[in-house]
């Protein structure tokens, strides 16, 4: 069993070994403590009664990771794989059952045509003396293809050598590669050209600020993906020729920027403690999140930066875009049923920040009937729509005409909290003031008037957990309420306390 540590992190977790690598384990074995090996093709055996942990089942497909700069690695690599060359391949030596073993760089990872349901990855290496052989991994096997990347070296011990299979089933006179049962691979990484990129500690606000040093690789074209690195970027690490970046921040402003036929851009304004910044929302076709409204904290991944001709900076997110995900913090469940994700906050010093998401447990002060109102809204964007001469309806935040079938009805309430610290007034829409209300807007538009205001009477002193956001923000285009007015606070999620 070999106890594994990512690069991560201090996690942990043991992974028992595929037997095709015992012998290399122990005092002269090359899986040794410190070794970095890739791995795929694992399967998770979770933890059961009377075992402690979750561990890993074993898997055939381990690549060990050589470092030519080391001294042992560099004598491995000199010792056992600068026999051969690919020219060097006898087909007496294949009756004879010679055991070669190659040292070569990737030149290209390709997808062949499948034999039937049977997957097939091409992976073309090129000697030192510029020769080119085929290795050809099948089926389970081309998870492997998922650890190497082109420019990579590879030394391959014991492969397995046969000759190439065409699209048409048909061995042709081609030797080439394959993964066999006594193969071995070793990987020497491919070095990147990289860059010193200063990050600021997430100790921000603490008058011993630090700065953590990383080096990162560009591509060809000069760009940085921080897709596959876990720290916390802010507005002022932000700068050109930048991908995959993700951001915690609060939104101060959300409109429509422009529509064209093929995509709906939304301009969206968000802020963090370094600085804010603009960033154009790209969706195929209408807006498709949820509701993200002043206050509200976002996460929101997959984002690309660069420098137009004016040398501003321009910050974009697009909806089909692989690792773009837009997540409303705010109005996570998890916030209200997780206690590790929240610390509880008494209405008396939320006004002090502002910045952040509140969660805190009140009661519901005086109901009052003339502070609901029942609006039909759009079912895409949850935002009112209003009634044309016409008879259609329009959404303003989409800018476009809906059906009626594509709207639904929802509560929009003003209402008083109180805690044993103080009172807030406030103010919510949706899901959440149906939760508060405990009905439906169907269910209370069928209720007699007298009947609405006993039922209303009856909500007095309920509990909840709450989350509130301050969404007192000038030049607010997305949250206005009917009559122009509305609170400086907003409940974006509640849970009845029992």
């Amino acid at each position: 069993m070999l106890s594994l540590g990512d690069l991560w992190s201090s996690c942990t977790i043991d992974l028992y070994l595929h037997r095709r690598y015992y012998d290399y384990v122990g005092p002269n074995g090359i899986l040794k403590k410190g070794r970095e090996i890739f791995l795929t093709g694992c399967s998770l055996r979770t933890a059961t009664e009377g075992s402690g942990k979750a561990r890993l089942l074993p898997t055939e497909y381990v690549v060990i990771l050589l470092d030519e700069d080391e001294d042992e690695d560099a004598m491995l690599l000199g010792a056992q794989f600068c026999t051969y060359s690919f020219s060097s391949i006898s087909p007496i030596d294949l009756k004879n059952c010679t055991f070669y073993s190659f040292y070569a760089r990737i030149e290209s990872i390709n997808s062949l045509e499948n034999l039937g349901n049977i997957q097939r990855k091409l992976i073309t290496l090129i000697d030192n003396e510029g020769s080119k052989m085929k290795f050809l991994l099948w089926g389970e096997q081309v998870l492997l293809a998922n650890l190497f990347s082109v420019g990579s070296m590879l030394a391959l011990d014991t492969p397995f050598i046969s000759n190439f299979v065409t699209n048409e089933r048909e061995e042709s006179e081609e030797l080439c590669l394959e993964y066999g049962s006594a193969t071995q691979i070793y990987l020497v990484p491919v070095i990147q050209q990289e860059e010193q990129v200063v990050l600021s500690s997430t100790q921000m606000r603490s008058q011993e600020i630090k700065s953590s040093q990383i080096s990162l690789p560009r591509d060809s074209h000069g760009a940085i993906d921080f897709s596959k690195y876990p720290f916390r970027m802010y507005v002022i690490d932000l700068g050109d020729k930048m991908s995959g970046v993700s951001l915690y921040s609060m939104v101060t402003s959300l409109s429509m920027q422009r529509t064209k036929a093929s995509e709906t851009i939304y301009h969206l304004d968000v802020e963090d403690e370094s600085g804010c910044i603009a960033i154009k929302l790209h969706f195929v076709g209408s807006w498709s999140l949820t509701r993200a409204g002043i206050g509200h904290r976002v996460y929101i991944s997959g984002l690309t930066c660069s420098m137009n001709s004016q040398k501003i900076l321009e910050v974009s997110w697009f909806e089909k875009e692989p690792g773009s995900s837009f997540v409303n913090l705010s109005c996570l469940p998890a916030f209200l049923n997780s206690s590790c994700l929240h610390r509880l906050s008494c209405l008396s010093d939320i006004s002090d920040q502002t910045d952040r998401t509140h969660i805190c447990q009140v009661h519901l002060d005086q109901v009052e009937h003339f502070n609901i109102q029942v609006l039909l809204c759009h079912s895409v964007c949850s935002e009112p729509v209003n009634q044309r001469s016409d008879g259609l309806y329009y959404c303003k935040f989409c800018e476009c005409d809906c059906d009626y079938d594509k709207c639904t009805y929802i509560f929009q309430l003003q209402i008083s909290v109180t805690d044993e610290s103080g009172k807030v007034y406030a103010w919510c829409v949706g899901l959440t003031a149906s939760e508060l209300l405990q009905i439906s807007p169907e269910e209370f538009l069928e209720l007699p008037e007298d009947e609405r205001a006993m039922y209303l009477y009856t909500l007095q002193e309920e509990s909840f957990m709450v989350a509130m956001v301050y969404c007192k923000i000038t030049g607010d285009k997305h949250n206005k309420t009917s009559d122009g007015s509305f609170p400086d606070w907003e409940i974006t999620r509640a849970q009845k306390v029992d």
